[in-house]
This record gives structure tokens, sequence and C-alpha cells, in this order.
């Protein structure tokens, strides 16, 4: 939170913006911190490259690969995600959701723990939460 008038006494706040985000970290350190959290996921084996066109942020002579940061308005920021699933891991998910049926899909689950591990990254580099995390799943190996 920033303080909206530090002089006056009032303790009036305002929640970062995509802009003052912009001003402390560029596209290519958002992009990094959501990939090494992502990795991190039981589960996922790698990040996507995109299934038709090349999935990444570019920057200054460096991209990050299966994240593309976009800014569709002034003040927003929205997140594909692109993941390479553990093949492994996937069917032993699959086969205890198999064994069970008040389990969610298998699929919808690694979805659901891919956008909140993007929260949760933005939350800890002290940002906005975007307003869409997309996620694909481009290959299970």
């Amino acid at each position: 939170m920033l303080p909206l008038d530090a002089g006056s006494g009032k303790a009036e706040t305002q929640t970062p913006t995509a802009q003052t985000v912009s001003e402390r970290l560029n596209d290519l350190d958002i992009a990094n911190a959501i990939a090494h959290a992502i990795r991190d996921i039981p589960g996922v084996l790698d990040m996507g490259q995109g299934l038709f066109a090349r999935a990444a942020t570019y920057g200054r002579g460096k991209h990050i690969a299966g994240i593309v940061l976009q800014h569709p308005a002034p003040g927003e920021l929205s997140v594909e995600v692109h993941v390479v699933l553990d093949e492994t891991t996937f069917l032993k998910a699959l086969s205890d959701v198999s064994s069970s049926s008040d389990k969610p899909p298998i699929l919808p689950r690694f979805t659901d723990q891919i956008r909140a591990v993007v929260s949760q990254t933005f939350e800890h580099l002290d940002l906005p939460v975007p307003t869409m995390v997309d996620v694909t799943i481009d290959d299970i190996r």
C-alpha cells in the first residue's frame, strides 16, 4: 500500500497499480519470478514453449520461456502460463482421482494450483494480482 498524502496525517492508502509496478520491476523480472515459482510445483516438468507461437516474455538480450505478460489496458496486467507436466506425476494423480469420485478432475487441479502460485508470486513481490491468468498445458512428458 502506498500513502496518498504523507504530510496530512491521514491514513489513506492506495493499492499499487501496474504503472507503479513497472517503476520497480520490469516484465522480465516478474516473468522470471513466476517461472521459478511454477517450476517448484510438483508435477511441472518445465515451462512450455507455446503450441502455435513462441510463448515468452522478451527483454534486452534475454527471454523467459513459458510466461507471457500482457498489458491489455492501463493499470492492468494479464499472465499467460505455458507448462509441460511430468507424465509419472500426472499418471499417479490420475489414478488417485480415478479411485475417488469426490476429487475434482486432474487437469483443472493442476491449472488451479498454477494460478494460485502466480497470485502468491505477485503478492510476494508486493504487486497487484493480475486481472487474468491463463494456463496452457503444452505437453505431458
